[in-house]
């Protein structure tokens, strides 16, 4: 005897050794021999062989009509031997049988289990929303392969250059542009990137580079939300007799510090050092203060750079030369001609800043001549720079002084032969002129 039985999610057959009350011991055409439970014994027969009844049944059940046999089938709780009765004919073969078992078992869709070989019509809603995902997933999978097929061509579908970095870098597995990448990568024997590359995905080295910088850095993106820079609630006072300056690049904007000198030839000199302060604007938990804090950081680069703050902000705040700027000051007073500390003095103030220089354009004018020799002059200094040759001057004997003093704590001088690259860029396109 043979049995057709249920393990472990599909049906096989096999010839019947010996049988038990609730089980049987049975041979499968491989050879092998299982024990099967006797709940799980759909049909017993006596021929064809379980191998010529399973094929002919398979043939079968791929040529049957599921929403006819949908409709067949009863209401409520059915067996397969049923539907078999209701689809083929009164008295269904044994291979119909099995037909019948295969289709329901395979349409959970359709149908679904409520026990072994029974099995209940799933509602009609639930069918033609199965059948929508059904029917969508085709039109997906005829998507991936035409598109694995551009691929290996070497032509990049606009979907997959427009994922490009996310395909890369942070794959979604399941997205069918993922699927092509991958499934045109085994085909072709490539990898990847070399893969899309060769496709023309990739058509600047540089602009790969940066929108992958972006996209794990600023997947977002780099702009701003709407933000309205709040107004200082105390009422500063302004610094009295200051006149500060800052020392930076050209293409600094967020000036956040400044020097300033008063009291030259009176004997005691004062140093203020002033930094914008912000923060006596922002409260934590406001939006700004939430942008700050995602990005923590402005990012610098050569040409380019990505604000920690909009423009707008930024420019309520920062040290502009011709605006008096909320600050913290730090007053250092020093003996003119010993240059000896003698007291510190904190302050939050607005300072009058009377220029932004920019060392950049005054490399080659303020030089350590013009600095520490009142006869040395130059046709070329800015008036900005002019003006303030006294307090530069100061500064810059301070600075000796006070290198010299750190030199006696370390025991040797400090180093400052090495030199200084600066790299500027024109654009950020990738484009930027080259020159010897």
């Amino acid at each position: 005897m043979f049995v057709l039985f249920e393990e472990a999610g599909k049906y096989l057959g096999g010839r019947v050794l010996s049988e038990a009350e609730a089980s049987a011991q049975v041979e499968l055409d491989t050879g092998k021999r299982v024990k099967v439970k006797g709940a799980n014994i759909v049909l017993r027969f006596e021929k064809p062989s379980p191998a010529e009844l399973i094929a002919e049944a398979r043939t079968l059940a791929a040529a049957m009509d599921l929403d006819l046999a949908w409709e067949f089938a009863a209401e409520g709780e059915f067996g397969f031997a049923d539907l078999a009765a209701d689809y083929f004919s009164d008295k269904p073969s044994l291979a119909q049988q099995a037909a019948a078992l295969f289709a329901l078992f395979e349409a959970p869709h359709y149908f679904r289990r409520a026990g072994k070989g029974r099995f209940k019509k799933a509602p009609a809603e639930i069918v033609q929303q199965a059948l929508a995902a059904i029917e969508k997933k085709k039109v997906i999978q005829a998507q991936i392969v035409e598109w694995a097929g551009q691929l290996a061509e070497g032509v990049c579908p606009p979907p997959i250059r427009e994922q490009l970095y996310k395909i890369l870098f942070k794959p979604d597995k399941n997205a069918p542009e993922y699927k092509a990448v991958v499934d045109a990568a085994r085909a072709t024997q490539r990898p990847p990137l070399d893969l899309l590359e060769r496709a023309g995905a990739i058509d600047s080295p540089y602009q790969f580079h940066w929108r992958r910088f972006l996209f794990e850095n600023f997947p977002k993106g780099t702009g701003f939300p709407a933000l309205a820079a709040p107004a200082i609630a105390d009422d500063l006072p302004v610094a009295t007799g200051v006149e500060a300056f800052s020392i930076d690049d050209s293409q600094t904007t967020e000036i956040d510090d400044a020097l300033s000198v008063q009291g030259l030839g009176s004997g005691t000199v004062t140093v203020g050092i002033h930094i914008a302060a912000p923060a006596l604007a922002l409260t934590p938990g406001s939006a700004i203060d939430n942008v700050a804090r995602a990005r923590m950081s402005t990012v610098y680069m050569p040409g380019y750079k990505i604000t920690m703050l909009p423009d707008e902000v930024v420019n309520t705040y920062t040290l502009l030369e011709g605006a008096d700027r909320p600050a913290v000051s730090l007053y250092a007073r020093f003996d003119e001609a010993t240059l000896e500390l003698q007291g510190t003095e904190t302050k939050l103030e607005r300072v009058p800043i009377v220029a932004n220089l920019r060392h950049d354009q005054l490399d080659a004018v303020v030089t350590q001549p013009w600095l520490e020799d009142a006869s040395v002059t130059s046709d070329n200094t800015p008036e900005a720079a002019a003006n303030l040759r006294a307090p530069l001057s100061f500064l810059f004997r301070l600075a000796k002084q006070l290198k010299a003093q750190r030199e006696v704590v370390r025991g040797k001088p400090e180093n400052f032969n090495r030199p200084d690259y600066n790299f500027r860029l024109v654009g950020n396109d990738g484009n930027e002129p080259t020159g010897n």
